[in-house]
């Protein structure tokens, strides 16, 4: 284990994506040489991915000549391809792990490693990595495709303590776990990601496992990077930043920062260790605010869901790019005036609900929604196969009037995306 490098000045950087990155230089043409980040637009993400192809890349700073590359994002027929050189791919890792370090992975700790890998898919490989980067815990990357059986030997054989993996995966296994006999595992952990995980999940697996303790694994993504870790302080959905190596901004609807505790608003990041790949003033693509005030080292925040680009049903986005191609196919003799997406929890599994507004509701053909619905899950064969696996719920339609969909008490602006997993 190294000790992570110095974090380089936040100027240098800027100069060097300006220098090297065609892109970043035509979105910053006009403005000063000298350049600070609260000058610079915040990246538009779909131009950012228009520009970020496998062929013709004009955002990179270099030709893409050793490292990895990873799929990201998953809207149906425009995959995001993420690009690391090996130095990107080696210090994204590091910092990482130096977060699982201080979020206590112990020395010696065996960590049974369930995330998903291959097809360009990173967690599997990214967290055995990073635990190797912390310097402690002996890792089995076994995957989140093993079979339950094959898992629970392999648990039981080792005398593995901790599980880490999507909180889909835990609840794949909760039955095979319920026919064990109490004390069968030694299992003490579940750290998680790339899913929020919710208090009937917990307590059926308190259940389960009486005293396996549960705690995020952090927070990444393999288009923007490190963005948080935890410590004791952080209740859930609560995280750190990586003061080592990110900003993080959050900013209201004008893109104007907001800096007070308690202040809500879109997450940004940007990341002055990445240079193949450059991250500046980057959407996160979720909402978030902060805990503690300006200034304060590992500054605590907290995740409030997605924003208005796509939901996270499961462990798996639905953007709202998605509903969009499939509304503007359907062939429906009444005008669909606007859509938004209702997100829920029950039973364990989250639901979505697509609320389509139309003039007259009533008058809808039957099994026009079934059949909708049919054809979403012909394009996103991912949704089809968590319902399967009893992991989320079907996918229910309503239609109603234009009136009847939720807006901003604020701005009166449509809500495309309305998350209700957490209310009380």
């Amino acid at each position: 284990m190294s000790d992570p490098v110095p974090n380089p000045s936040l100027t240098e950087h800027l100069r060097f994506v300006r220098a090297h990155s065609p892109w970043f230089a035509e979105q910053w043409r006009g403005l000063p040489d000298e350049i600070g980040l609260e000058t610079l637009p915040v990246t538009d993400h779909a131009a950012y991915w228009a520009a970020n192809t496998p062929q013709d890349n004009r955002l990179l700073t270099a030709p893409h000549r050793d490292g990895l590359v990873f799929k990201s994002g998953g809207t149906t027929g425009s995959p995001k391809f993420s690009f690391f050189s090996n130095q990107d791919w080696q210090q994204f890792c590091q910092v990482f792990g130096q977060g699982l370090r201080r979020a206590g992975l112990r020395e010696g700790e065996k960590v049974a490693n369930i995330f998903y890998g291959g097809q360009l898919y990173a967690s599997l490989l990214f967290i055995t990595r990073c635990i190797e980067e912390a310097g402690g815990g002996l890792c089995f990357p076994i995957g989140g495709s093993a079979p339950p059986e094959e898992l629970i030997d392999t648990l039981r054989l080792f005398r593995i303590e901790t599980l880490a993996g999507v909180p889909t995966s835990l609840l794949a296994l909760m039955p095979h776990l319920a026919a064990l006999e109490p004390g069968a595992l030694q299992v003490r952990r579940f750290i998680y990601g790339g899913e929020a995980m919710y208090p009937d999940q917990i307590a059926e697996l308190k259940r389960l496992l009486p005293e396996c303790e549960v705690a995020s694994i952090g927070i990444a993504g393999v288009d923007y990077g490190e963005m948080g870790w935890v410590d004791a302080s952080c209740e859930p959905g609560v995280h750190r930043c990586f003061d080592e190596s990110t900003i993080l901004e959050i900013l209201d609807e004008e893109q104007r920062p907001l800096d007070e505790p308690e202040a809500e608003g879109l997450l940004h990041i940007t990341n002055v260790r990445r240079r193949l790949m450059p991250i500046i003033r980057y959407p996160v693509g979720d909402r978030g605010q902060w805990i503690d005030p300006p200034g304060t080292p590992g500054r605590r925040f907290r995740v409030l869901g997605r924003t208005d680009t796509g939901a996270r049903v499961g462990p798996m986005t639905l953007y709202l790019s998605d509903i969009e191609r499939l509304l503007g196919r359907l062939k429906l003799d009444q005008h669909v005036s606007g859509f938004q997406l209702l997100i829920e929890h029950s039973e364990r599994r989250d639901r979505c609900t697509l609320r389509i507004a139309v003039q007259r509701p009533l008058e809808i053909p039957a099994g026009l929604s079934e059949r909708l619905a049919d054809t979403l899950y012909a394009e996103r064969h991912m949704y089809a196969d968590l319902i399967a696996q009893g992991i989320v719920h079907p996918l229910s339609v309503e239609w109603v009037a234009v009136g009847e969909l939720r807006t901003h008490p604020r701005t009166g602006k449509l809500q495309r995306v309305i998350d209700r997993r957490l209310d009380p």
